[in-house]
């Protein structure tokens, strides 16, 4: 059975994997991120694929930033966490190092098609794909493919404004809005402590299983919030259903928060209520997503 090697790259680690044809996960593991510079992320990479070089027929690498359809360079644009890489050939660098056949896709993007092949969004029309992290990541699937835009920017739900009165900038919009640290400064709030390094989304649902009545006060702020934004998504896109992912998205807490507080939200009868789905492959879409990725680059496109 052929396989191939998944990277998916963020702020905090780079998590791969070894993934065979049907999409299964054979093998994984991740390392911290080094985003001081380009040389030593791209080593970290190579890294990876070192051990698994003669056993892989290519690599498919999931990581921020906005990168063109079809560029075998596999330029980086922004990247987010790791603008480091920023106008980077990734993919060319990988392919020449490696010698194996390489795509680089944007990490929301490579979520939605890993959901498409086998999870939440299989079988759906048009669906959204919303990753909660750092930042916001978002992904529009029409028929089981991620529709790209002619900027390659469709479904970028991180730069949505929040107040169209005010220019798009950090601070103004979603991603500023209805990331984890947004949820980590709702709780906090609520706490009335201050935020830390130390306070991940481990911590906070440990306070939110342990009964902690402040902490489950700062959550429902922050999925009240969540919650005008889909209203937002739906009013634009009327999505069959809008999928969650992200690392937090593990928490079934999360999601009891945003069908408790859609009431509160939902305020025009006119607007549909969200379909909202836990994203079926979890932590592991992004993975998936770019072994897609990759197999379409090579013609051998499944699911």
């Amino acid at each position: 059975m052929d396989r191939f090697m998944a990277i998916d790259a963020g702020g905090t680690q780079i998590k791969w994997a070894l993934v065979n044809e049907r999409y299964q996960i054979e093998e994984r593991g991740s390392i911290p991120t080094r985003t001081d510079s380009a040389d030593w992320v791209i080593d970290d990479f190579c890294s990876l694929v070192e051990p698994y070089r003669d056993v892989v027929e290519g690599i498919g690498v999931s990581m921020p930033g906005v990168f063109r359809e079809g560029d075998s360079d596999g330029v980086v644009g922004g990247g987010g966490a790791l603008n480091c890489l920023d106008g980077c050939p990734l993919g060319r660098i990988l392919r020449e190092r490696t010698g194996l056949a390489t795509t680089v896709d944007n990490d929301a993007m490579c979520a939605a098609s890993g959901e498409c092949a086998v999870g939440a969004l299989s079988g759906v029309g048009l669906g959204l794909m919303v990753v909660i992290g750092t930042g916001l990541g978002g992904a529009i699937v029409v028929d089981g493919q991620v529709l790209r835009g002619a900027h390659d920017l469709a479904g970028t739900v991180c730069f949505a404004p929040v107040d169209v009165r005010r220019p798009i900038t950090f601070g103004t919009v979603y991603g500023d809005y209805a990331s984890w640290l947004a949820l980590r400064r709702e709780v906090c709030a609520a706490k009335g402590i201050q935020e830390s390094a130390d306070i991940d989304g481990r911590k906070i649902f440990s306070w939110i299983d342990e009964g902690d009545e402040d902490a489950r006060r700062g959550l429902d702020a922050y999925a009240l919030t969540f919650d005008n934004m889909l209203l937002a998504f739906q009013t634009i896109l009327d999505p069959e259903v809008i999928v969650i992912g992200g690392g937090i998205s593990a928490h079934p807490e999360l999601f009891g928060a945003l069908d408790r507080m859609m009431d509160s939200a939902r305020t025009l009868p006119i607007v549909p209520r969200p379909v909202i789905k836990r994203a079926g492959g979890g932590n592991d879409a992004n993975l998936i997503g770019a072994v897609r990725t990759l197999l379409r680059s090579l013609g051998r496109e499944r699911g």
